[in-house]
């Protein structure tokens, strides 16, 4: 029997997230562009899901539409453009300052 060669062919372990609550604070961020992003798939909505070679990757915001955002990762030598939703990116934390 042939293997299923789909997106999320052998995603298991990443696309699945116990117990997640999680409010909408994540949707009411306002992303510019040049900010750095990590690339976090949300399991519990599949439109705009980007790969799963992605995940976890850091990625800088090229474009902000009213959904959606264009984010430029590098992987390896080449420059890969994502189009995702809000949902699928978390801002990255800028480095505390010690005291």
């Amino acid at each position: 029997m042939p293997r299923s060669h789909g997106t999320r062919r052998k995603a298991r372990s990443i696309l699945t997230k116990d117990n997640v609550v999680r409010g909408i604070s994540y949707l009411l961020h306002d992303y510019k562009v040049g900010e750095k992003v990590i690339i976090d798939v949300d399991p519990r909505e599949h439109d705009t899901t980007p790969h799963r070679r992605f995940h976890g990757r850091i990625g800088v915001v090229q474009r902000v539409n009213k959904r959606t955002l264009k984010v430029s990762v590098m992987f390896g030598s080449k420059e890969k453009i994502l189009q995702t939703r809000l949902n699928h990116v978390k801002p990255m934390a800028a480095p505390e300052a010690s005291a």
